[in-house]
This record gives structure tokens, C-alpha cells and sequence, in this order.
């Protein structure tokens, strides 16, 4: 799905494209800094600005390692990752957690964030977030492999806490939520190595308005405000498929009108 910055992926039905066009610019419902927890007298742009030179400095680390052949991929991952949810992000409470159990189900969730609501799967620099690897099975879930996604999707699926999470490998992120389908994929990836590599400040503003900690803290209704998109962006398409179905049927209506003319005409000669 086309955005305004071509280093944010939107695949499915995760967001309506016009309003994730909305708030990766900034102009999107629940953007103000009271939203992002700022305190008073503080701007967001200062905040993305900072967020955003600590984001730079830490991939400079981590990139210094990336062709190293004598470092764990998964731990200089899992480093960089937590560093940059944690600073760049605001997620302070991120921690490791022991493997998930869901119905004699055991699932290898590597971090929890966000009071525990938000699972985040971490996965090697050298590992696609598609790519099925032994480190990422369930438990009890039959098959010996799953991708770092389908572990996050299913996770979701399967735990009534969570319905949101996070998926990387330090090069790319992913925001999932639970689905009710695991055919077609659904999610939203930002180009961190993308992003940070080529210093693009407004792709980084994008993707931290988008996956700063405060969306995912849940209000007094217990929605997030990835949970107040998604529901608005529905509604916008609702909208937009009944004023389509009404076209449609004036439409059909005006060419039966028309065929019916063009009969009666005939039948005159």
C-alpha cells in the first residue's frame, strides 16, 4: 500500500491508508503532546528531534557490527533492539520474559513492553521476519519452524492480553495485531536501516509519531490509539462504501432509464 514515506510498508487491513497517511504526518487523531505524554512546555518535534540523534548513535553501533562474524547476531539484536524501543521510543519498561504458556502451548515472546501488554518478538540480524527458523517453534504447536511473524501473529491470536506487538530484527519493524485469519498478512514494517543508514528525519518522525510507547497505552476505555485509528479508519471506509454503493446503484438506475429510452425510441420506427 502506497505511502507518503517509502520506508513504512502497510500490508491488509491493519489501517485505513488515508488515515495512516494522516498520522505518519502528524495530523492524525490522538497527536497532540498530552497524547505522546510529553510534559507541558515540551514539543514534539524536539522529542522526535532527540529521539532521533540517540536512534542514529545507536545504529552506528549496531551497523559496526553487522558483518562481524565473531558476535551472536541474535544477542547484538537483541541489544540494539531493546536500546532503541527503550530510548528512542520510550518504552522504559521493556524487559526479557521466559516463554509465553497458552493452553500447553509454550511461545518463545523474547520481551514484554508497555506494562506487559506488548509482546515483542526479536529476532538475529541475519533473519528475515519471514523466514521460518527452529528459535521461533511453539511448543506444543506441531510445526518445528515458524518466522519471527507467524510466532507474533499466533501469539496474538492465541492470548486473550494482547492484543497488540512488535516484531524485528534491527534492520526492520513490524506492528501486528491480532487477526482472525492467517492467510493474508496484516501489518504495518517501518526501514529502520533504511531510515537511520540514510539519516532520513522525516521517515524517522513518521515511524516514531506511529510506534512511540504512549499508542500503545491503553485509555480509561481500554484502547490504545492504534485501537482509535483502526476503529476510525473503519468507519471512513464504511462511509466511503456506502456513498460507493450508492453511486453504483444511481448508476444502474440511470442506464436501465437509458435503455428503456432508447427501446421506446425503437420501437417508434
Amino acid at each position: 500500500m502506497p505511502l507518503p514515506f517509502d520506508t513504512l510498508r502497510l500490508e491488509g487491513a491493519l489501517f485505513f491508508p488515508e488515515i495512516l497517511e494522516k498520522t505518519a504526518l502528524g495530523d492524525g487523531p490522538c497527536q497532540t503532546p498530552a497524547d505522546y505524554q510529553l510534559p507541558k512546555g515540551l514539543k514534539l518535534h524536539d522529542e522526535y528531534g532527540r529521539a532521533f540523534q540517540i536512534a542514529q548513535a545507536q545504529w552506528k553501533s549496531f551497523a559496526a557490527t553487522l558483518e562481524r562474524k565473531d558476535l551472536d547476531p541474535t544477542a547484538q539484536s537483541r541489544a540494539f533492539a531493546t536500546e532503541f524501543l527503550r530510548d528512542a521510543l520510550g518504552y522504559t519498561d521493556i524487559a526479557p520474559t521466559a516463554p509465553i504458556e497458552i493452553h500447553a502451548r509454550k511461545y518463545p515472546v523474547s520481551t514484554l513492553a508497555a506494562a506487559g501488554k506488548l509482546p515483542v518478538v526479536i529476532a538475529p540480524h541475519t533473519q528475515e521476519l519471514d523466514t521460518p527458523d527452529y528459535a521461533f517453534a511453539i511448543e506444543g504447536g506441531g510445526a518445528r519452524k515458524k518466522s519471527p511473524a507467524q510466532l507474533l501473529q499466533e501469539f496474538l491470536n492465541a492470548s486473550p492480553d494482547h492484543t497488540w506487538g512488535l516484531v524485528t530484527n534491527g534492520r526492520k519493524i513490524r506492528l501486528l495485531r491480532d487477526s482472525a485469519t492467517l492467510t493474508r498478512p496484516s501489518f504495518l514494517e517501518a526501514d529502520l536501516e533504511t531510515v537511520l543508514s540514510g539519516a532520513r528525519y522525516p521517515d524517522f518522525a513518521a515511524a516514531w509519531r506511529i510506534l512511540h510507547a504512549s499508542r500503545a497505552a491503553a485509555s480509561a476505555n481500554h484502547e490504545t490509539a492504534w485501537d482509535l485509528w483502526r476503529k476510525e479508519g473503519q468507519e471512513q471506509g464504511t462511509a466511503v462504501r456506502a456513498k460507493m454503493r450508492v453511486g453504483v446503484t444511481d448508476a444502474l438506475l440511470a442506464l436501465g432509464k437509458n435503455k428503456v429510452s432508447k427501446i421506446k425510441c425503437l420501437s417508434l420506427w
